[in-house]
């Protein structure tokens, strides 16, 4: 056993059943979230230690306590820390959400003191409280000391000091809630009120928000979030191959080294889905304390990117499931390629080469299977029904062309089993059908010399009972087959009741014997002559694969009880035809 085995023993031994990211330093509390908010307000220095948290940190551990519990956290919190909340919780997209921010405002109005009050209104984004109450309610100046104008509604209400006549929403418990703020404002800084009117009276909404989104957007960008737009960018593509021969030569410099942070909280949907299944989590659990937080600091990071570019807003990463799994999909893709899926080297690249890139080799990998299942839908068809872009392939086929084809590539095992990719041997499995389709592509409509015109005739004409949508690549080629065994030439065409009764009969008798592909020569033929060189392989398997298909389908059929048990496997001919 080598010393790096060794070492992965022993970490094992001393992890026992303990979770890969359980090691980390944490800033929190051990337990589950509920448990945490109970420790954190049983220290003496409660309100202080709540203030020095990450407020992101802060932020997951109320959502994921759930804000009934989390609540009793938010009167201590420091401005900083609100702001970042509504950051994050408030916005969809670039549109402010009055509704959101009134959950968070209503505890700090009924919860906090003035003290806590004063400071979180006073230092939030300006802009983020007048648009607060310019959405909400309409304030008219008065002229006249304790008279409302004439032209305001009749539910208008004075200010506090009669300096501002007061429209609040139809909704009561917004309407209260906002009675209750500027009560709290007036008590603690009437000035603060006035300014906040005088928005409403004359700002922009549209100036506003844009303003307020430009300074959320710089203060996420501190923790990692970026614009969508840049977030894309993990996207974009790379050369997996020239990628692993420049780390195979030395020719990529290492990384910049990163002190480790103190402490690291780690999405919990990170957590739950770091298992066995992703090759990068193997590699992590083997790693030093230090490395692992390093790596895991970077993860984090794009993970942020990943959720924003496939939609998903800063407030609600915990949600992303799917994008977490599809992120440690790739990472696993791309860093089990360019390590050639060796444990060793896998952690020199992860000494070597950021996160980033190795998931956008895995991404790549991927693409590049997409764009040869899109290059073969134009040379000339995959279809002979208009609409219907893959007509032509059996159900496994269908499945595994459209997971390929969505916006992130997923690999359609069948036509009931789609996964993420995730390592080599779906890319190569993914790689062979792919080019078993293109074979079957070029026999149909460069072997047989059929145009796509003929074929659709003959599907839409009349000439056969076959639904077209049952017409595909294999029960073209079973056709030949048949055809050859029945009449020692291979022809695409419906076969006749006669023929179907005969059928059965044929393929017991197995007059192929152990050689299939000399007893279909005729068939075969034409595809190694006219087909390269390295397709022979397809075309013994495809033959192999025909024979076998109707031999277990129709070998046992004794009574021709009519034409339906045939139209799914052959071309069958339409009566009188």
């Amino acid at each position: 056993m080598s010393r790096q085995e060794d070492k992965v023993v022993e970490l094992s031994k001393r992890r026992g059943d303990q979770g890969l990211f359980d090691r980390l330093r944490s800033e929190l509390p051990p337990g589950d979230p509920v448990d945490q908010i109970d420790a954190i307000l049983d220290r003496p220095d409660a309100e202080e230690y709540i203030k020095s948290l990450n407020p992101h940190s802060l932020f997951r551990l109320i959502k994921r306590a759930g804000f009934d519990q989390g609540v009793d956290l938010i009167p201590y919190t420091s401005p900083e820390q609100i702001q970042l909340f509504m950051d994050l919780d408030c916005w969809t997209k670039d549109r402010f959400d009055t509704q959101k921010m009134a959950t968070w405002l209503s505890v700090l109005v009924a919860e906090a003191d003035d003290r806590h009050f004063h400071r979180a209104v006073r230092d939030v984004d300006p802009e983020v409280m007048a648009l607060f109450f310019k959405k909400n309610i309409i304030a008219v100046g008065i002229v006249e000391e304790g008279e409302i104008p004439a032209d305001m509604p009749a539910n208008a209400e004075l200010s506090p000091d009669n300096a501002y006549a007061l429209v609040y929403p139809d909704d009561e418990d917004t309407a209260a809630l906002l009675r209750a703020v500027v009560d709290r404002l007036y008590h603690v800084d009437q000035g603060l009120a006035w300014s906040l009117f005088e928005a409403v009276r004359w700002e922009l909404t549209a100036e506003m928000e844009e303003t307020a989104y430009r300074f959320r957007t710089s203060r996420l960008e501190e923790y990692g979030f970026v614009e969508r737009t840049e977030a894309l960018g993990v996207y974009t593509a790379v050369d997996p191959v020239e990628l692993r021969r420049r780390f195979e030569e030395g020719k990529l410099e290492a990384k910049p080294s990163i002190s480790p942070p103190d402490t690291l909280d780690v999405p919990a949907v990170i957590r739950d889905n770091a298992d066995d299944e992703f090759y990068f989590f193997t590699i992590l659990e083997t790693l030093g304390d230090d490395q692992l937080m390093q790596l895991t600091a970077e993860l984090v990071a794009l993970a942020n990117r990943t959720m924003i570019a496939d939609g998903i807003e800063p407030g609600e990463i915990e949600t992303g499931r799917e994008v977490i799994r599809r992120t440690a999909g790739f990472l696993s893709l791309g860093l089990g390629f360019v390590a050639r899926a060796d444990d060793e080297t896998a952690r020199r690249v992860l000494d070597t080469i950021p996160l980033r890139k190795l998931f956008r080799v895995g991404y790549s990998i991927s693409t590049n299977l997409q764009q040869k299942a899109d290059q073969l839908q134009e040379r000339p068809t995959l279809s002979l029904i208009e609409g219907v872009p893959y007509s032509l392939l059996n159900p496994d086929e269908t499945a595994l062309f459209e997971g390929l084809t969505e916006v992130r590539p997923t690999f359609g095992r069948d036509s009931e089993t789609f996964e993420l990719f995730h390592h080599q041997d779906q890319v190569d499995e993914a790689a062979l059908r792919i080019g078993m389709v293109a074979f079957k592509q070029l026999w149909l409509f460069g072997v047989t010399d059929h145009s796509v015109e003929d074929l659709a005739n003959m599907v839409y004409e009349g000439e056969l009972l076959n639904d077209p949508d049952s017409v595909t690549f294999d029960v073209f080629f079973a056709t030949a087959v048949a055809t050859d065994l029945l009449e020692g030439e291979p022809t695409l065409r419906g076969l006749t009741e006669n023929e179907l009764r005969e059928l059965p009969h044929a393929l017991r008798d197995e007059p192929w014997g152990d050689d299939p592909l000399e007893y279909f020569e005729a068939v075969i033929g034409p595809m190694l002559v006219e087909l390269p060189a390295e397709t022979t392989g397809l075309a013994t398997r495809w033959l192999q694969e025909t024979v076998d298909w109707l031999a277990d389908e129709l070998a046992p059929v004794t009574d021709y009880v009519g034409p339906e048990p045939y139209m799914e496997l052959l071309l069958v001919a339409h009566p009188g035809q």
